[in-house]
């Protein structure tokens, strides 16, 4: 445990945690467009009304991911909007699955 604090702390000390940080979440957003394109591939196949949420939260997913990896990346200047745009797509994303997971036909 204590070599991973270590290792965590080095990679902060020299700048490259966020350019790890920002590389996992780019990776997490091809996840995401990847499970988006299977899920329509599944939607158009099967026709199943539920597989819609799980289309709509897999592409708010890929945009809140996308976000928060360009705000690794280049540092855009700090606004109140951001947190007022990204917020409610991490709510909408749950409202989703859950709605996908409950809904009934």
């Amino acid at each position: 445990m204590i070599e991973l604090e270590l290792i965590l702390l080095f990679l902060h000390q020299t700048g490259q945690y966020n350019i790890i940080e920002g590389i996992i979440y780019g990776i997490g957003t091809a996840f995401c467009i990847f499970m988006l394109v299977l899920s329509v591939s599944a939607y158009s196949k099967t026709n199943v009304q539920k597989i819609k949420y799980a289309i709509t939260a897999f592409g708010l997913f890929a945009i809140f991911l996308s976000y928060e990896s360009i705000e690794k990346f280049f540092k855009p200047k700090y606004t109140a909007y951001t947190d007022i745009f990204i917020a409610p797509i991490v709510l909408a994303i749950v409202i989703l699955f859950f709605f996908a997971i409950m809904k009934k036909r």
